[in-house]
């Protein structure tokens, strides 16, 4: 397995201060998300577990870390959002906004609420970057339980928040996409982060990406105008995107996504899982693991019936 971290092209975002210590980090690959928040130690991510960095390097407890002030985590966030807060509105009001690299911000702060929905946020107490890496031949070994998705029936990828799911996804689109005509619909601009029309990671040679657009508009004109035997896609759940895959289950389209959950029965309490499910959209699913089992399935659940 070969990895290739958006490590690098995260530090830009970040002031001078903050970017010398980590700028010397050994194995920057293995590190999965730099935290920030307002007067306390910068931390890094490695396997689930929060490091304090230091100018000496990484440390467990808050002793020498580096101090992160209110006016770097400003700084960062309008560097984030590319000196334009307004511009990002709507991906603020979802709690995140992706940068190059396909890496993705979360964003925590003080709610602005009007007419009783959040508006935006103010006074940005805390930033965690979530650093993007593709790692080829991730999924080869679930590639090959999951056999011909064609024939087999959908997928559903479970698991906890950094538990690899847009990783596995990444992979199992490259290797997909180099057998059948596979759509990526990206919403978030995470699988393939597509800078300037080009996707970023390597997706496969048939693969196509729907950069940004609503999931439920990408499953409807990527059905009807690129005939993919392959739909890919992360972080499925409401009505609208599960009335648009089971309009799509009866084109003959197989679809592989992901879903927030802890468990494979946490997972069949939501209700819209449970309609795609019992539906037949989905015929398998896997949970992935977290710290040192992330991107690694640790259950399996085959749904009944005949796939369509």
């Amino acid at each position: 397995m070969s990895i290739r971290s958006s490590f690098q092209q995260m530090l830009p975002y970040l002031t001078p201060e903050l970017q010398a210590p980590l700028r010397h980090l050994p194995e920057q690959d293995s590190v999965q998300e730099i935290r920030l928040r307002c007067g306390r130690p910068m931390q890094a991510v490695r396997g689930g577990i929060g490091f304090t960095v230091t100018a000496q390097g990484l440390c467990i407890g808050a002793s020498g870390g580096i101090p992160v002030t209110g006016q770097a985590i400003e700084a960062v966030f309008r560097n984030v959002c590319a000196h334009s807060v307004h511009s990002f509105q709507d991906a603020i009001r979802q709690g995140f906004v992706t940068i190059a690299g396909g890496s993705r911000v979360g964003i925590c702060g003080t709610a602005v609420i009007k007419s009783n929905q959040l508006d935006t946020v103010r006074s940005i107490s805390g930033l965690n970057l979530r650093i993007a890496s593709e790692r080829r031949g991730c999924a080869e070994a679930l590639a090959e339980r999951i056999g011909d998705p064609r024939q087999t029936g959908g997928v559903l990828l479970a698991g906890a928040p950094a538990s690899g799911k847009t990783t596995i996804l990444r992979d199992l689109a490259r290797i997909y996409g180099e057998r059948m005509r596979v759509c990526v619909l990206d919403e978030r601009g995470e699988i393939a982060a597509v800078r300037n029309g080009m996707p970023q990671f390597a997706l496969g040679m048939q693969t196509d990406v729907f950069d940004g657009y609503p999931k439920a508009e990408a499953i409807a004109i990527a059905v009807r105008v690129m005939s993919p035997e392959l739909l890919i896609c992360d972080e499925i759940g409401t009505e609208e995107e599960a009335d648009a895959l089971l309009r799509s289950m009866h084109t003959g389209v197989t679809l592989i996504a992901s879903a927030h959950a802890g468990s494979l029965q946490a997972l069949r309490m939501r209700p819209q899982i449970r309609r795609l499910t019992d539906a037949g959209v989905f015929r398998q699913a896997y949970l992935l693991g977290t710290g040192k089992n992330c991107g690694n399935m640790t259950t399996f659940q085959k749904f009944g019936g005949d796939h369509p």
